[in-house]
């Protein structure tokens, strides 16, 4: 069974080699991350998602701190507290706690639909360029880095890319 395999394996290699071949006249790789994390769009982009993460990271955090200080507050207290008084306190603390759960879950989605917002429309920017620049300079093919197991450095055309990236992204403003 192998050994069947092994030549179907050869015997394709061997039929699609004049196809890759005649297709595949010039190769390039880009990387897009590359492309977003230096390009002038990309970093404004990532310093205003970042911004926004912090700040609800910051009400996030003063929200733990006063669940915590109403936790402390609640054990410290609780002995001396009736029955009743102390389940009101447990039920507040564990309201709030339910609260901040739901606030984060509710901000994660946010920041998911958020940051597909701001993506969106530099990817497509990004598709458009390197589409352009491959036609202009004779490129058959450009692919991301991520998906290329091995590539020659001189295929990198990253910085090539990144400069008409930021170009366009400033004609389309």
């Amino acid at each position: 069974m192998r050994n069947v395999l092994k030549y179907v394996l050869l015997a394709t290699v061997i039929v699609a080699m004049p196809i890759l071949a005649n297709a595949a006249d010039k190769v390039g790789v880009v990387s897009s991350d590359e492309v977003l994390q230096n390009s002038e769009v990309g970093k404004k982009t990532m310093a205003d998602l970042k911004a926004k993460v912090e700040s609800k990271e910051r009400d996030i955090q003063r929200q733990n701190e006063e669940i915590k200080r109403l936790g402390e507050d609640y054990q410290k207290k609780s002995a001396a507290l009736s029955a009743e008084a102390r389940a009101k306190a447990q039920s507040e603390l564990e309201t709030k706690a339910r609260k901040m759960m739901e606030d984060q879950q509710g901000f994660a989605q946010q920041l998911d639909v958020e940051q597909k917002k701001l993506m969106e429309p530099l990817f497509k920017v990004f598709t458009q360029v390197v589409g352009d620049y491959a036609k202009k300079n004779g490129f058959s093919l450009i692919i991301d880095k991520r998906a290329a197991l091995y590539y020659g450095s001189g295929l990198d055309v990253t910085a090539d890319i990144t400069k008409d990236f930021d170009a366009a992204a400033r004609r389309s403003k």
